[in-house]
């Protein structure tokens, strides 16, 4: 419970995404992934497969901005950050060329805070699937630490949240707690257990999701309480 509330603190300190920053326009189609990156703007990382089942390799590519924006999160509070976005490119087989099929700017999390290290970990498609995943971790006030990983897949003109992974570990009682969703299935799993006594208990449920999430609309990790006092 104290970690989610954690949790909830640090995005209530966030500065929300686009205050006093106007985000660049962005080339509609490329021959390469540097025809997308704006000028003052670098890529972050990037991955390559086939999310729209054509056969051909698709891209996404994380950018991030150049120099430090400065946030006021209050009046004696600004922090320093570096802007980051999200696009996503259908390559087509006709004239070999990338156009963008999604961008966020928001989802991306920024690195804000000297007290943690960088939340964002990894970007990969493997069969058909977008993987993003975040650590948390953090070098004071907190003894947790976190991994967060989002599944997006491409069906009926979206990219839908179909899975999240959300780990969160003590480091000095080595108390840990895995949740793993299924939003396919409506089923989540729930295994919670201690390192150093090598004792784990897994549990099954379902979860009741009305509409499903996709990637336009979950702006923010760590912004769903898809169950009571839990956000993913």
């Amino acid at each position: 419970m104290r970690l989610i509330f954690l949790l909830i603190l640090m995005l209530l300190l966030r500065p929300s995404h686009g205050q006093n920053f106007i985000y660049p326009s962005i080339n509609s189609n490329g021959y390469k992934l540097s025809d997308f990156v704006p000028l003052g703007w670098s890529i972050l990382d990037s991955a390559k497969g086939d999310l729209n089942k054509d056969g051909i390799n698709d891209a996404a590519i994380i950018l991030e901005y150049n120099d430090s924006i400065t946030f006021v999160k209050s009046r004696e509070d600004t922090v320093l950050t570096q802007p980051r976005m999200l696009l996503i490119l259908f390559k087509t087989a006709l004239d070999n060329n990338f156009r963008v099929a999604a961008q966020s700017n928001s989802f991306i999390l920024n690195h804000d805070s000297p007290a943690m290290d960088d939340p964002y970990q990894e970007l990969k498609i493997d069969k058909g699937v977008l993987r993003i995943r975040f650590h948390m971790f953090y070098n004071i006030g907190s003894w947790y630490v976190t991994n967060t990983s989002y599944k997006f897949r491409y069906q009926q003109g979206e990219f839908i949240l179909i899975g999240a992974d959300y780990y969160s570990f003590h480091r000095a009682s080595l108390d840990f707690e895995e949740y793993s969703y299924n939003f396919l299935t409506k089923k989540r799993s729930f295994t919670k257990g201690n390192d150093n006594k090598g004792t784990k208990k897994t549990t099954w449920k379902s979860v009741k999701i009305s509409m499903p999430k996709t990637l336009k609309t979950f702006k923010e990790p760590f912004t769903w309480e898809v169950e009571k006092d839990l956000y993913l």
